[in-house]
């Protein structure tokens, strides 16, 4: 009978040690696919990053397009208001176009936009990031809410942290979440984002995919069936030199009061100061007042008109925008370069005022 329980009780044992192997390997293989998400990418030339496409990116392009595709469609609007303003400064910094669509998963392209942490703006700058990077903020100017001014503060920063991680998805992430935040989960992990997501704060997690998809719809949002009405508008920068109200100006200049309120939306009153930077579409004649009776000119009138010109010998842009009385980055605008970069005999429209 002892015989008998002796065996029992081993076979007992083996059998419940062969479970725990059984468990304990699984577990391991389970965890190591939730450790690490392979990720395949696309061949293309449409995009100046490299474009991930697996299933959390494919899963919010359904969502943008299915059940959110009215937000999209309105942040793709909005966004024709700055989109040209941002790529012009990303160029000079260096910093790949695709990225001036992350507004579109940041704010909507909504200047006025505010989170719960108190993040402002397009970029949605806390206050500290913001001055860390040049920005103006006080009781009558938020500079987190110039297109202009925070655009140029976004790519000071992107640089930063690319200078730091040299991989623009760990960029997303640490833009997201801090530098600090993604240099710890980095310590003991190979240097990819997708290899440390499930380590990541619940937001950050979704915030990589969330941008890939949005930026794949906004390149091509006619396939998923959005439509955008609204053409592109060029910012021109300037200095007031005297104080005035937004609303006055946009009646002298016969502008929609609404769209120049979005295009100056640091002006927490609606009013500029000598000195404060104003931004205007332009198409327009811009010129406003000192006084009440409106008379003293402060911008220029800007006609945009071009000439051609063959690139000589010598030449550069700068030499060009000496001799044509006009700016850089006019005449890449211009001629859509990506760079400083001219060849000799190569034709360019030089804009006149």
């Amino acid at each position: 009978m002892r015989g008998r329980l002796k065996k029992i009780t081993v076979f007992i044992t083996v059998l419940s040690f062969l479970s725990f192997l059984n468990f304990s390997c699984s577990s391991k293989r389970s965890f190591h696919n939730y450790q690490y998400e392979n990720t395949k990418y696309y061949k293309t030339n449409k995009y100046q990053l490299k474009i991930p496409y697996n299933s959390k990116v494919k899963q919010y392009i359904r969502y943008y397009t299915r059940k959110d595709s009215k937000f999209i469609k309105n942040a793709l609007e909005r966004a024709n208001l700055y989109l040209p303003t941002i790529k012009k400064i990303f160029r000079e910094y260096g910093i790949p176009e695709d990225l001036a669509y992350l507004p579109i998963i940041e704010s909507g392209f909504n200047p006025y936009a505010i989170s719960s942490s108190g993040a402002v703006g397009l970029w949605q700058f806390l206050p500290s990031t913001a001055r860390r990077f040049g920005l103006t903020i006080n009781r009558y100017i938020d500079e987190r809410k110039d297109p202009y001014k925070s655009t140029i503060a976004a790519a000071k920063y992107l640089k930063y942290l690319y200078s730091i991680f040299k991989d623009w998805e760990l960029v997303l992430a640490a833009y997201n979440c801090g530098e600090g935040c993604i240099q710890r989960k980095l310590r003991y992990s190979r240097n990819s984002y997708w290899y440390i997501r499930h380590k990541l704060p619940s937001q950050t997690k979704e915030y990589v995919p969330k941008f890939f998809a949005s930026l794949i719809i906004a390149k091509n949002p006619s396939k998923y069936g959005i439509y955008t009405n609204k053409k592109p508008v060029y910012i021109v920068r300037k200095k007031a030199k005297a104080k005035f109200k937004l609303r006055t100006l946009a009646s002298k200049l016969g502008v929609s009061y609404k769209q120049l309120k979005l295009l100056n939306a640091h002006l927490n009153k609606e009013i500029a100061f000598k000195g404060v930077g104003i931004n205007l579409p332009s198409h327009k004649v811009k010129y406003i007042s000192t006084n009440k009776n409106m008379t003293k000119q402060i911008v220029k009138k800007v006609n945009f008109r071009y000439k051609f010109y063959r690139v000589k010998t010598g030449d550069t842009l700068y030499s060009l925008s000496k001799k044509f009385n006009t700016t850089v980055e006019k005449i890449m605008e211009f001629n859509r370069l990506k760079n400083h970069e001219i060849k000799v005999g190569q034709i360019l429209k030089i804009p006149v005022e």
